[in-house]
């Protein structure tokens, strides 16, 4: 995947072998799951033989072993139709501002990373992986929410998780470029201004941090107001601003001040001036 100055690259998709990986854990399961069935049938039997009136064995074996058949069949065809859906279903994008991942097969959901918040790219490989030669992509960001990892599978997740990759070098390189480049590419002289005296560094940014507590209270706004005459959801407006969906619902609530570039970007967006959106209490 060559990456582009576009505001957004085509859909990516996921490799056919997250199907194969998803057999395999399902076959070594069942047939666990299959052997217990036949040892409780083998412990019943077994146990009954001592009663008065122990089990009918030619009636209780084809009993289990239909149970087997049955449940190693049905349970084995629903993972891979799920997991096939999970990967026509799954797609990523990249911009010059965040990365989009679309998953779920009963519930779609779509997450936007802004590279502000990604700490850190983990290229990861399990057993199964190496039997196939794939790897998973995890995309660690800051204040991420587990709450949509049921729809990848049920299992806590980063909030960035891209499985089944087959060549995750270029893609983490990638990754690691445009966070640097947004995030930590600053120019010389805001350098030399700034951040020459790490002591001084950090007192300003706790004076910083301490003004904003203060000045939330101080500061209220019509952003919900707007959202909602235009229609909106929370999730396209912070997609129109390009930040992250909860920086919205914060500023909603009157949790966050918005700098001044996102509160031009929002006026913007409902066509006002900033004054009818933020106020002074």
């Amino acid at each position: 995947m060559e990456h582009s100055n576009s505001e957004e690259e085509d859909l990516q998709g996921i490799d056919k072998a997250y199907v194969n990986r998803a057999m395999i854990g399902s076959l070594i399961a069942t047939v666990l799951v299959s052997i217990g069935i036949y040892l409780l049938g083998w412990f019943i039997v077994w146990v009954s033989s001592d009663e008065p009136n122990p089990v009918d064995q030619s009636k209780m074996w084809p009993i289990i072993y239909l149970s087997m058949a049955i449940f190693f069949v049905v349970v084995n065809c629903l993972v891979y139709l799920v997991s096939n859906l999970y990967v026509n279903h799954f797609s990523y994008s990249i911009s010059d501002k965040f990365i989009k991942i679309r998953y779920g097969v009963f519930t779609r959901t779509k997450t936007t990373i802004p590279f502000s918040r990604i700490q850190n790219v983990a290229v990861f490989q399990n057993i199964r992986d190496r039997i196939l030669n794939i790897y998973t992509v995890k995309i660690e960001t800051a204040g991420a929410s587990i709450a949509g990892s049921g729809a990848q599978g049920g299992t806590v997740h980063p909030e960035g998780y891209i499985p089944a990759v087959r060549n995750p070098e270029h893609l983490e390189s990638l990754i690691n470029k445009l966070v640097h480049q947004y995030t930590q590419d600053i120019s010389g002289n805001v350098k030399e201004n700034v951040f020459t005296d790490n002591n001084v560094a950090f007192d300003e940014f706790i004076a910083y941090f301490l003004s904003k507590m203060r000045e939330k209270n101080q500061i209220r706004t019509n952003v919900e107001q707007l959202r909602t005459q235009s229609g909106m959801t929370q999730e396209k407006l912070a997609e129109m601003a390009g930040v992250a969906e909860t920086t919205i619902k914060y500023l909603e609530d009157g949790e966050y001040v918005p700098s001044l570039t996102l509160a031009l970007r929002i006026a913007q967006i409902f066509k006002v001036s900033i004054e009818q959106i933020f106020q002074l209490n």
